[in-house]
């Protein structure tokens, strides 16, 4: 396939997992590098088709702006094909314990069930609540949807409440809608709240902030479905180095900063 073609392709495709649609967008983008141009201009239409994707922005900012962009865009895929978010989110949870999560997690999913003697209480966003549900009872995972009004007893009786970034910069997080109310209630019942950031998720604050004014800056914010947390709302982080207090983990991620990818293309 040409990979201008496969770019297309990338752009276009909906409800694929965020880091397989980065992975295939690096392998795009690293047989444009001779094309500067047309490197940045497909990074923004993809960018654009995908406003929600940390992982695929992330990888778009370093291919914009590396000197080496074809080392970077490979390495970018490295790390997000060997991230151990999930293996070291699944060795610090508590045995036989309860955690208390929103939505849909694919780290938290993955962690939960190689676990096997943890058990879920699901908040529901979005619908997303069912998906991991589905999954926790085809893999014997104990687990139970929680409506709106359980929500303070369910963060009241778990061992920790668990949400997941789905970008992060030194501004503050972005995560699924329903996890500022679980990390405040956790707050409130001195329960720890755990972020699980994964390889990717950190992005530039200029980057960082667009995102969440496209996704939040809406007349209707209440049915964006997007929560903005401060860092101040979490206890510690999960990442792929281990359970680290927020300021070593902020110590250790980055993105570079690519204005350039800010201007919108005629689509």
């Amino acid at each position: 396939m040409h990979p201008i073609e496969h770019l297309r392709y990338v752009a276009r495709v909906h409800g694929a997992d965020p880091v397989e649609v980065a992975l295939e967008a690096a392998e795009g983008l690293v047989h444009m590098v001779r094309d500067p141009a047309a490197v940045v201009v497909s990074a923004r239409r993809m960018m654009e088709h995908h406003p929600e994707n940390a992982p695929l922005w992330w990888v778009c900012a370093h291919a914009v702006t590396s000197m080496e962009p074809r080392g970077a865009l490979r390495e970018c895929a490295r790390a997000l094909s060997s991230d151990a978010t999930s293996t070291v989110l699944q060795s610090e949870l508590p045995s036989d314990g309860t955690v208390c999560m929103v939505g849909w997690s694919g780290h938290v999913v993955d962690a939960l069930v190689r676990r096997g003697d943890v058990r879920a209480l699901v908040v529901d966003s979005l619908g997303e609540g069912q998906d991991a549900l589905r999954v926790f009872a085809r893999r014997g995972v104990e687990a139970e949807l929680i409506a709106p009004e359980g929500i303070a007893a369910a963060v009241q009786a778990s061992d920790v409440t668990i949400v997941t970034a789905k970008s992060t910069s030194r501004d503050g997080i972005l995560c699924a809608g329903g996890a500022l109310p679980l990390v405040a209630l956790a707050r409130l019942f001195e329960r720890p709240a755990w972020l699980v950031s994964a390889v990717g998720v950190h992005l530039a604050p200029a980057l960082w902030r667009t995102m969440v004014n496209d996704l939040c800056g809406r007349p209707d914010p209440w049915a964006a479905g997007h929560d903005v947390l401060d860092w101040s709302h979490i206890a510690h982080v999960v990442d792929a180095t281990g359970l680290v207090a927020v300021a070593r983990h902020l110590s250790t991620v980055s993105c570079p900063d690519a204005p350039e990818l800010l201007r919108r293309s005629a689509i």
